[in-house]
């Protein structure tokens, strides 16, 4: 009954039980069903506030757990996508490009870039057509409810979470520094 290409988004990640011999179909009935059961009216209402589709959230709550997996900053990293977004900046989200990717992740090379498809968010603007992922309880709570703040950017710290910053310079500033420890790393 879902007006969509993929499932992608819609599968809620939690723990269920599921009969040995459940069908696919089964199986994946109860994985939505987990996710109409979570994402309740005063969700949506939350959604339609912020001006969000169901689907524009699972959207970004994929880009938001692509980027992490600490629960805390989610929703700041939330924040620094729907600020792109309101300003008409590209999103420029690496897990768009890893989900492009034949093979599973590996570093990212600048030719990665420049793929042609309306997942790269490097060379389009906006959100992408769909999930990347099937986003969590935390990174949808993030989308609904961002922190506010002026972030435009942020980069890993080498330390499993990432430095965030307001302007261009404090961002170069702040790759440098993760370059840095990403070559001492190889030592």
């Amino acid at each position: 009954g879902l007006n969509i290409n993929s499932l992608q988004g819609y599968l809620f990640p939690k723990v269920y039980e599921i009969y040995e011999y459940s069908s696919p179909e089964e199986v994946l009935k109860i994985f939505y069903k987990g996710f109409e059961e979570f994402f309740v009216d005063s969700l949506q209402r939350r959604a339609e506030e912020l001006g969000l589709t169901i689907h524009e959230v699972l959207t970004l709550a994929s880009i938001v757990k692509g980027e992490t997996n600490k629960v805390e900053e989610m929703p700041r990293i939330a924040g620094v996508y729907l600020n792109r977004l309101r300003i008409g900046m590209r999103l420029q989200a690496d897990p768009t490009i890893q989900y492009l990717l034949p093979g599973g992740w590996r570093r990212l090379l600048n030719d990665d870039l420049e793929i042609e498809s309306p997942y790269n968010t490097y060379r389009y603007a906006g959100l992408p057509p769909g999930p990347i992922n099937n986003p969590g309880k935390d990174a949808i709570l993030a989308v609904l409810y961002p922190e506010e703040h002026k972030y435009l950017y942020f980069v890993a710290d080498g330390k499993g979470g990432h430095n965030f910053s307001k302007t261009l310079s404090e961002h170069s500033r702040n790759v440098r520094e993760y370059r840095r420890w990403v070559r001492s790393q190889r030592n």
